[in-house]
């Protein structure tokens, strides 16, 4: 069985202590947790099981996954964990769940590339018939919390006069590209989410994340772990074009927080942009950091190709106005994250 790795250990620390408040007010509940074992929501559960050692009355967790938890997972250390209950199944078949759950975390879905490209239709099924399993249960089952996460490609490619890219900015999506199995669907999950609130007053509360990264964070096919993933094994990072889109990144600690204040003090029925909101780097500049970082790693940028894309990602931005109103604030710098990031992987 692994251990917690180092950087992860001391990222959750901080997230503690920022959060103990809300954190106490869990003491006795039940919360499920679908896709437990992925990126983001292996953090929340790595915190709530460091809580419940200062708490008399724990609170249970039911992680929902997929794939069975094993000695090679992430959250393998947990398995013995007497306050975690682990269901090895699909999130959008059937369930049952012999006590009452407080809240549901809803995290599971294909967020990764190159596994959404591979797997179009089930990409599409696991995202739709996935929420709509939970929230068929959620109203024959009524929760207090219910946090969904959605996605920043439902905007796809914003104009200049909705960068940065609030709340009630209908998106520019083309759903006929073979990215639009993932962002149509999330799309349409939203929607879901609406209609349950209305009509059956689920607690609901959207999360629109933006770029997010850390330790833990897989190769998936994203920016940051391939550039680091090239630069380490190869000596060298390659860009598919010229490297001009520019993106903002949030520190995974920064994002914890956020989803915890969403928790405890979002309003059901909202939607929340979350993620970084201080600085914005184009694709090349982030590949010259991560080089420099490694230690003097050239880039070779790509050529941009005969035409542009209109719905080419030219620069995502959130505007994170409505998460500052509730107490929120990026902590963590680009290069303090990627530094931290890079520590992580103990090369």
């Amino acid at each position: 069985m692994s251990m917690i790795n180092q950087a992860i250990k001391e990222d959750v620390e901080k997230i503690l202590k920022k959060n103990k408040e809300f954190l106490f007010s869990l003491a006795g509940k039940k919360v499920l947790i679908t896709g437990g074992n992925g990126f983001i929501p292996s953090y929340i559960v790595d915190t709530l099981t460091i809580i419940n050692k200062q708490l008399n009355n724990p609170c249970k967790l039911i992680l929902l996954n997929k794939n069975p938890i094993n000695e090679k997972s992430r959250l393998s250390h947990l398995i013995n964990d007497s306050n975690i209950e682990f269901l090895s199944q699909d999130v959008g078949k059937p369930f049952k769940i012999n006590s009452k759950i407080d809240v549901i975390i809803h995290a599971a879905s294909r967020a990764n590339p190159t596994s959404f490209l591979e797997n179009p239709l089930d990409t599409i099924d696991s995202n739709v018939n996935g929420l709509r399993t939970l929230l068929d249960f959620a109203v024959k089952n009524p929760v207090e919390n219910f946090i969904f996460f959605s996605s920043a490609e439902i905007y796809g490619n914003p104009p200049n006069e909705f960068i940065p890219t609030p709340e009630n900015y209908n998106g520019n999506v083309d759903c006929t590209s073979k990215r639009a199995c993932y962002s149509e669907s999330k799309r349409f999950c939203e929607t879901l989410c609406m209609t349950y609130f209305r009509k059956y007053a689920v607690p609901i509360k959207i999360l629109r994340i933006f770029h997010t990264y850390g330790p833990g964070l897989r190769n998936d096919g994203k920016a940051i772990t391939d550039f680091f993933k090239n630069g380490v094994n190869y000596k060298k990072i390659l860009l598919k074009d010229r490297g001009e889109s520019r993106m903002t990144f949030c520190y995974v600690s920064d994002l914890i927080n956020a989803i915890f204040l969403i928790l405890s003090k979002g309003k059901s029925g909202e939607v929340y942009n979350v993620g970084n909101d201080l600085e914005d780097i184009s694709i090349i500049e982030l590949a010259k950091i991560i080089g420099s970082i490694i230690g003097g790693v050239p880039v070779i940028a790509g050529e941009q190709g005969n035409y542009r894309d209109r719905f080419k990602i030219e620069l995502r931005k959130p505007d994170i106005s409505k998460l500052r109103e509730l107490g929120f604030a990026p902590e963590i710098f680009l290069k303090e994250g990627l530094f931290r990031m890079y520590n992580s992987l103990g090369i």
